[in-house]
């Protein structure tokens, strides 16, 4: 600070004295001497080189100590390259260089021969799983189990008149990819009633095995079988059926199927199975005694793949079924065929979370003795949810089926076993609408319409000896329909304790033409209620009315009839239990088919065991 300020008086003067002398030249003096200059410029020009040399040293201090206290690298000018490829190391900081550059930096090129990846609509959606996207339907609900986890459940008892029944049903997994599962139903009677023989037996039993192939596909056999017998009504002496004769049936069933699905929806569906069943009038004398063969096949294919709304399901599907059957009777051998194939597609979409829709279009192409034709078969079902507890469903349809022999057999048991076989058009339509109750129960009330072309009834007016006595009951083709209203309602009294439901309907069965349609009630109702005041006792009732019926060209009409019953099962062990069943507990005497009395009132009991 002392050397500035030195050197600032020193320019002060110097700077006096020349103001002082352009005063003097202003004055008049116009010529100053070299030597009078020179004595004033030296002492100037001394002091002011004594006070630089005095600076340099304090300011080269000073920089010394700034770069000590630098946060700034150290570089070393050789270190500095930009030529070539270099990075710059600066020992003991760690953070990238800031110095160098790569000559070869990488660019990224689109090759102009490339081929465009196009993403088509099922990659792009195949893996979406677009039906989960609907609202979710609450897990149905059962409310009455015989137990809560079990594999294998068997009742096996007997009752009046000597009658043993059994069902069982099992299921084993076999690995965690396949499971096996069976059930058998067994019964039999040595007859009920006391004027003619009535024995009868029923057998049929099933299994299942199931296994998965990948975590795409799965693969599925089936097989069943069926043994039965029962005797035929006897009409009095003169009568053209024996006493002792009798009706067997028995059979055999197999499939596969096989499942391949990328997820939910879009997959395939394969199905194939035949059935071969058999059937005869044993005991009857030579004029009556006669046979039946049915062999029946049937195909499906179906194709699947989502859309791209919520729900959205599009099908292909296609196949065919067929069968040969074949009477040996007295008077000679009837052989014929019938066939049925289909194709066509299926569309399903939920709209706006509260329409579903599902809509189903298909030709057929049919052929039996009596005639060949082709058929269309729509079907629509539009199920409309107006709130949570209210919802409406409409569903329209029409089909061309046929009934096969194993059908009518098992239908009406007292049916003859030369009948021909036709195809049948069936046109149905309903409306419906259903109240839920805080899921405890629910109410659906509709009305329903079927028309049918080609429909088979059975008459009983058939006589192969011509008398006037009735034998067999015959299949009879005729045109029908059918008005009706029905209302089902189902409730928990109390969850867990008391339940019950109930279905009453009425139609109106009409032939084309006039006449009531054979064999069909105008009213009939339909209830059960069920009972657990303990854990381990359950009670269960149920009730039936059948309202009158009219027979075939025989202007009868059979009375109407209520059968009641109930069952009650008690839980001796966890895995053994009891129970006794009450059958026709009104002891009521009714015919389901004219010419044969059913079983008056029935004890049962046995046991129960689960696994």
């Amino acid at each position: 600070m002392e050397t500035v300020t030195f050197f600032w008086d020193i320019k002060r003067s110097w700077t006096i004295n020349r103001c002082q002398k352009i005063s003097t030249l202003s004055k008049g003096f116009l010529s100053v001497s070299m030597t009078s200059f020179m004595k004033k410029i030296v002492p100037f020009t001394f002091v002011l080189l004594w006070a630089l040399f005095i600076a340099l040293p304090a300011s080269g201090q000073d920089q010394q100590q700034g770069s000590e206290n630098s946060l700034l690298p150290e570089i070393d000018p050789q270190d500095i390259e930009i030529r070539s490829q270099f990075k710059a190391q600066f020992p003991g900081l760690r953070r990238q260089p800031i110095l160098g550059f790569d000559p070869t930096p990488r660019v990224y090129q689109i090759d102009p021969n490339r081929t465009p990846y196009l993403e088509d609509r099922d990659q792009a959606v195949a893996d979406l799983e677009v039906s989960n996207l609907s609202r979710p339907a609450p897990p149905e609900y059962t409310p009455f189990h015989y137990s809560s986890d079990i594999n294998a459940f068997a009742r096996m008892g007997i009752g009046s008149y000597l009658s043993p029944e059994a069902q069982f049903w099992g299921v084993s997994r076999i690995s965690d990819k396949s499971y096996v599962g069976g059930n058998f139903d067994y019964s039999s009677s040595d007859g009920h009633l006391q004027n003619q023989a009535s024995s009868f037996r029923f057998v049929d039993a099933n299994g299942q095995f199931v296994t998965k192939l990948s975590s795409e596909g799965k693969l599925s056999f089936t097989g069943g079988y069926a043994n039965s017998f029962n005797q035929l009504p006897n009409y009095g002496s003169g009568g053209p059926i024996p006493d002792n004769a009798r009706k067997t049936y028995s059979g055999f069933r197999l499939g596969a199927g096989f499942d391949h699905h990328k997820n939910t929806v879009t997959g395939w569906k394969v199905r194939a199975n035949v059935r071969y069943f058999n059937t005869g009038l044993d005991n009857a004398g030579s004029l009556l005694t006669q046979e039946s063969e049915e062999r029946v096949f049937n195909i499906s294919v179906a194709k699947q793949w989502a859309g791209s709304h919520p729900n959205e399901v599009f099908t292909i599907k296609g196949g065919t079924n067929g069968g040969n059957y074949e009477h040996n009777t007295s008077s000679g051998i009837i052989n014929d065929s019938w066939i049925t194939a289909r194709g066509g597609v299926g569309y399903e979409r939920l709209f706006n979370y509260q329409t579903q829709l599902s809509a189903d279009a298909q030709i057929f192409y049919i052929d039996n003795p009596f005639r060949d034709n082709i058929y269309f078969g729509p079907s629509v079902v539009v199920e409309q949810t107006i709130t949570d507890m209210l919802s409406v469903k409409l569903q329209a349809k029409g089909r061309p089926t046929v009934t096969t022999l194993e059908d009518h057999q098992t239908q009406n048991r007292f049916l003859g076993t030369d009948d021909r076989l036709q195809h049948s058009y069936r046109i149905n339509g309903s409306a419906e609408v259903q109240v839920a109750h805080d899921k405890l129960g629910s109410l659906d009330v509709g009305i329903r319409y079927e028309n049918t072309s080609n429909d088979p009834v059975y008459a009983r007016d058939r006589n192969n000896l011509g008398t006037s006595v009735l034998d067999f009951y015959g299949i009879a083709y005729l045109d029908t329909y059918t008005i009706g209203a029905y209302a089902n309602a189902t409730h928990q009294l109390v969850p867990e304790r008391l339940w019950f439901d109930a279905k009453i309907y009425w139609q109106s069965p009409k032939v084309q033409g006039g006449g009531r349609t054979p064999y069909e009630e105008k009213v009939g109702i339909s209830s059960t209620f069920r009972a657990r005041f303990f854990d381990r006792l359950t009670i269960e009732l149920w009730g039936d009315y059948i309202g009158s019926r009219e027979t075939f060209r025989t202007n009868s009409t059979l009375s109407g009839y209520v059968i009641t019953g109930s069952r009650a099962e008690m839980n001796i062990t966890k895995n053994v239990g009891a129970y006794v069943k009450f059958v026709n507990i009104l002891n009521q005497d009714y015919q389901v088919w004219q010419g044969y009395a059913e079983r008056p009132f029935q004890v049962y009991g046995g046991l129960t065991v689960k696994l």
